[in-house]
């Protein structure tokens, strides 16, 4: 069967075809060297969809990895059932244990039925002349939690990875990082991943940490690492793309690998590639057109349709009193604080995390005249992100840190929904 395109780019999913190991960084030795160190939690941090997962993944290999979603846990306790659930470990098991004699006469016997978390049942007999009595003791067990882990996993290459740990409520990160804390010390191998401004979450909750994480940074990729996946990938399928729209796809993924496997195989939809073309001996050099490349960047926005989303962000919160004062923007169009703060990470240069400073020249910039004062800025990004969490808690679309004043998309196919569907100038 020919390589199909959807096999080669894979957002989401490991790269197999198009893996691209970091330059200069050794990313893979120097996870790998932290894992085998005895004691340690190993604490990955980075910008949202970089790749923290699937560089787990490739040190420790899928089938040693036992994968959790911070974003579900809600107790110590959980971190270790949903680690058992992934071993398939019944949540309890019993076991019979009989004995038997022999005896003479008449006979009888009774025995009674218990079940706490260890129970213990009789059988009775009765009969005369030579008779077989049996005993049958019925022992039953309930799983152990964090003990149990330790027997199934504990010193060997398994691997407990606790991912988005920042999307973990914050009054149950103490319980969780202590648990992970005693969990090292017992052999089990963890790894944490988090988005870069909460990467010290997990010592933030557990003071107690601090010497035993091993704290890994990956940063924004870098254009010629992005390159090297289209590179990798449109020569597995025996195609060739000009430069220019590979730098353009470079320079629209935010230096994201994810979106930058989406954006390609967007790329070879548009372009009916769907799979690689044996016959041909040279690859195929393809010149996009920019109409083409138009319709790669909106079609990759519409993978995923935020309209609902960037609606309750534009509106805000219900106004109370005065009036939102209201902004002018370039194309003649108006709007308050939010639709501004929307247009500010919409502009360029793409990106998916955007401290303070940075945030304020974005909003003076896609301003004629005066911008919103800082204040107005951080209060309008407080307020977006309680939106956000309110109205559509599964989507985890914007993040605003108070405390480092860093407001974060998580989501890549959010900023490029924002950049190219075309939503802001519908409203």
């Amino acid at each position: 069967m020919p390589l199909k395109a959807t096999e080669v780019f894979v957002p989401g999913s490991y790269p197999e075809h198009t893996y691209v190991e970091r330059d200069g960084d050794q990313l893979e030795n120097v996870l790998r060297d932290a894992l085998n160190t005895q004691g340690q939690v190993v604490s990955l941090s980075g910008p949202s969809k970089s790749g923290k997962t699937v560089l787990v993944e490739k040190v420790v290999g899928k089938d040693l990895l036992i994968s959790l979603s911070g974003a579900s846990l809600r107790s110590a306790d959980q971190v270790w059932a949903k680690a058992l659930d992934w071993m398939d470990v019944p949540t309890s098991t019993s076991r019979t244990v009989t004995t038997g004699t022999k005896f003479g006469g008449e006979v009888s016997g009774t025995g009674g039925y218990s079940i706490p978390f260890l129970a213990k049942a009789e059988v009775s007999a009765t009969g005369k002349g030579e008779k077989s009595a049996e005993t049958g003791s019925i022992y039953a067990s309930e799983r152990r939690g964090l003990p149990q882990v330790v027997e199934e996993i504990g010193g060997s290459e398994f691997v407990v990875l606790v991912d988005d740990f920042h999307y973990m409520p914050r009054d149950v990160q103490p319980e969780v990082a202590k648990s992970l804390k005693e969990a090292v010390r017992l052999g089990v191998k963890v790894v944490t991943a988090a988005v870069s401004h909460r990467g010290d979450d997990i010592v933030r909750a557990n003071p107690e940490l601090r010497g035993r994480v091993r704290a890994i940074d990956l940063k924004y990729w870098q254009p010629a690492e992005l390159k090297r996946i289209a590179d990798y990938g449109f020569a597995a399928l025996n195609i060739g793309i000009d430069d220019h729209t590979v730098g353009t796809l470079v320079g629209e993924s935010a230096g994201s690998p994810q979106l930058m496997q989406s954006l390609c195989l967007q790329t070879c939809f548009v372009l009916n590639r769907r799979e690689r073309a044996d016959t041909a001996l040279f690859a195929e050099q393809i010149n996009v057109s920019r109409d083409t490349l138009e319709r790669i960047l909106e079609q990759t926005s519409a993978s995923t349709d935020f309209r609902s989303l960037v609606d309750v962000l534009d509106a805000g919160p219900r106004i109370r009193g005065t009036e939102r004062k209201t902004y002018r923007f370039p194309d003649g169009s108006e709007g308050d604080v939010y639709r501004v703060v929307l247009r500010a990470i919409a502009d360029d240069p793409p990106r998916l995390s955007f401290p303070y400073e940075e945030l304020l020249q974005r909003t003076a910039k896609v301003c004629v005249g005066e911008p919103p004062v800082g204040s107005s800025v951080t209060g309008t990004c407080l307020h977006m992100s309680k939106l956000a969490l309110e109205k559509f808690p599964n989507e985890r679309a914007i993040d605003w840190d108070e405390a480092k004043q860093v407001i974060d998309i998580p989501d890549p196919y959010l900023l490029f929904y924002l950049r190219w569907s075309g939503r802001l100038k519908e409203l």
